[in-house]
């Protein structure tokens, strides 16, 4: 299942999304939720490290934060996992 986060600090949308987080699942974060990113959270470092976290490169370049290329995708890239990952929730 492909988790797609909007709003890291919306009540306790990014504690339920995470801890829902399947082991073959995907996390994408987009608009405020690039924030989540700054959080000193070792599992969205462990979700990184295994390939399964990406962050929208537009939404990180409009908020002007700092991510690890790695992660970033495209909006071509989210479609992509969207396709890839079925179905697909929206925190």
């Amino acid at each position: 299942m492909l988790h797609i986060m909007r709003h890291p600090y919306a009540s306790d949308s990014y504690e339920r999304c995470i801890s829902q987080l399947e082991s073959d699942g995907h996390l994408v974060l987009i608009e405020d939720a690039v924030y989540a990113w700054l959080r000193d959270d070792r599992r969205l470092q462990e979700l990184a490290q295994s390939g399964r976290v990406s962050v929208l490169r537009a939404d990180v370049n409009a908020r002007g934060i700092e991510v690890c290329d790695s992660v970033l995708i495209d909006y071509q890239g989210l479609v992509k996992l969207t396709e890839q990952y079925t179905p697909s929730l929206t925190w």
